[in-house]
């Protein structure tokens, strides 16, 4: 295991926001703070750099992060944001999370950190059903593998774990929970 080894924080914030009405996610408030705030605050430890791969507002997303970026090409989904995030990131390995990630952020972050090993090329997040995430740690050096599968026109993620012979670490099924529509704020 190496749980202390730096790593590249990115976080996907380039979602269209459909079932929101076009809302940025990331803008969003729980609790009285910001779904970005939720998840980037207090910084872990390990984190050299934080990065947030955004649709607009770069403005807002600034004030929590290193960098900002966005999609080389714009509405190609999650996919097109990893490698946004891969391709920027100045570490061996990349954390991704998405912006809207409610469940257990700390817990989840915490995992990704331990559960990772010297000879894993990337990990995800599921639960006991399958049920897949975009909670993920992958080495920089999938880039190449991620870009040729968005070529060949490849835009799930499930798709892109398989690419890059993915390890699944299961986790339980709260953790996994995002703000995907506004009734899951209610708790």
């Amino acid at each position: 295991m190496n749980a202390t080894q730096a790593y590249s924080l990115g976080i996907l914030a380039g979602g269209q926001g459909a079932r929101w009405g076009g809302r940025d996610k990331g803008l969003i408030a729980l609790k009285g703070q910001s779904l970005l705030a939720r998840i980037v605050r207090p910084r872990p430890t390990a984190v050299k750099e934080l990065l947030v791969c955004c649709r607009s507002y770069p403005y807002f997303y600034q004030h929590f992060s290193d960098r900002i970026l966005c999609e080389a090409i714009a509405g190609l989904g999650p996919c097109a944001g990893i490698i946004a995030l891969l391709s920027a990131a100045t570490t061996s390995t990349l954390m991704v999370l998405p912006v809207d990630l409610i469940g257990s952020p700390q817990a989840i972050i915490q995992t990704l950190e331990n559960e990772w090993r010297d000879d894993d090329t990337a990990i995800f997040l599921t639960d006991a059903e399958g049920h897949h995430s975009p909670c993920m740690r992958l080495t920089t050096s999938t880039l190449k593998d991620c870009a040729a599968f968005l070529d060949e026109g490849g835009r799930k993620i499930t798709g892109l774990l398989e690419k890059i012979g993915a390890r699944p670490v299961q986790v339980d099924t709260p953790w996994l929970r995002d703000a995907d529509l506004p009734k899951s704020l209610q708790f």
